[in-house]
């Protein structure tokens, strides 16, 4: 995979997103490839051998220039009363009328460096690291989308691929 050229300024954030968003449109059902985590892993799942339900989501968490995880509010889904809490229950992100925050997206759309990001709810669990640990089982498709410029963030880090309902 070769990164694009945007004018001469290479920007390998957007560049990555690019590339995601390719992959789930593609949604290909090869299966030769072993590195789950990697951003450009050419194969959605690829490094699942059991016949599960076919990938379609690469999730990942964007940096912002301070080193922080990017959030962006979400509205939680129904039936969810809670916003995501840490591993002893205790809620990780204030509940602001009814909004909670989340560092997990999806890209629906992708012009430029310009990206339609699909916020993704968390899961409340007990484990320490339940949403990176387990992404398939604690990550959901909220309703709340953002649009972002990708040039202002300085890494990006995938989860392992997963398949939400409704993409």
């Amino acid at each position: 995979m070769s990164f694009r050229d945007h004018d001469d300024h290479f920007n390998c954030v957007c560049d990555v997103v690019h590339f995601i968003n390719d992959l789930q449109d593609a949604a290909d059902e090869d299966l030769n490839n072993n590195c789950p985590t990697n951003c450009l892993n050419p194969v959605l799942g690829g490094n699942e051998n059991k016949p599960y339900k076919r990938k379609n989501t690469r999730p990942f968490i964007l940096y912002t220039r301070d080193g922080k995880p990017f959030e962006a509010f979400f509205k939680p889904n129904e039936g969810s009363h809670a916003c995501p809490c840490d591993k002893e229950g205790k809620k990780i992100y204030d509940k602001i009328d009814f909004f909670c925050k989340s560092m997990f997206f999806r890209v629906e759309n992708i012009e430029g460096c310009c990206a339609l990001l699909r916020v993704l709810e968390p899961e409340c669990t007990t484990s320490p690291c339940p949403e990176v640990d387990n992404p398939q089982k604690n990550l959901h498709l909220s309703d709340s989308c953002i649009t972002v410029d990708l040039s202002n963030f300085i890494a990006i880090q995938c989860l392992d691929d997963i398949h939400l309902p409704g993409c």
